[in-house]
């Protein structure tokens, strides 16, 4: 067996045999940390933050890679939407369970409308105090920037079958920042109540 790291929030907690089997390794993990006092539960919206931070994560690793200097890789473009537009779409769902709604499907639009009153509040301070840090076009704002990539998942996903497709490459990275900046809002607001 081979001798392995544990890490919690990227501090070593200690050591564990790797058995080479995930599941059990884990359990085993969750063992350890329960009788040193660190575990902590995993709730479902802690969850679903991870999973869109992680998206969030892959999009922009693309885009500092590919996107963002010469020479520019257009296959890289796709896996780039794809990854950021599923973010934003588990932000917003992130917003929503934080307020105790579950909600489904792809269309952002759908998803902001939907959402409960302080949720939007939070994201509209989030687009406004994130704005200056991206070249959009005079009067772009984050309604048209929603509706711009309100089927993106589904057609990026999917691009070879269609023919014309258009995007613009900052107003994404505006709508994922300002997603991950209203959704940790909402997030710190429901810890203090």
């Amino acid at each position: 067996m081979v001798k392995k790291d544990i890490l919690l929030n990227g501090i070593i907690v200690g050591k564990h045999d790797a058995t080479g089997d995930n599941i059990e390794d884990a359990k085993a993990i969750d063992v350890m940390l329960k009788e040193k006092g660190l575990y902590q539960e995993v709730t479902t919206n802690d969850a679903m933050f991870n999973q869109a931070n992680s998206f969030a994560s892959v999009a922009n690793d693309l885009y500092q890679r590919d996107l963002k200097k010469s020479p520019f890789k257009g296959i890289s473009v796709s896996p780039f939407i794809v990854n950021a537009v599923f973010s934003i779409e588990l932000y917003l769902k992130v917003i929503h369970n934080a307020y105790g709604n579950k909600i489904k499907g792809h269309h952002l639009v759908s998803i902001y409308k939907g959402m409960p009153k302080k949720g939007k509040e939070h994201f509209i301070n989030s687009a406004n105090d994130v704005r200056p840090h991206y070249q959009l076009h005079d009067g772009t704002d984050i309604h048209q920037c929603l509706e711009s990539l309100n089927k993106s998942f589904e057609q990026w996903r999917y691009l070879y079958e269609h023919n014309e497709l258009e995007t613009e490459l900052q107003s994404i990275r505006y709508t994922m920042h300002t997603s991950h900046e209203a959704c940790c809002r909402v997030r710190e607001s429901a810890k203090k109540t």
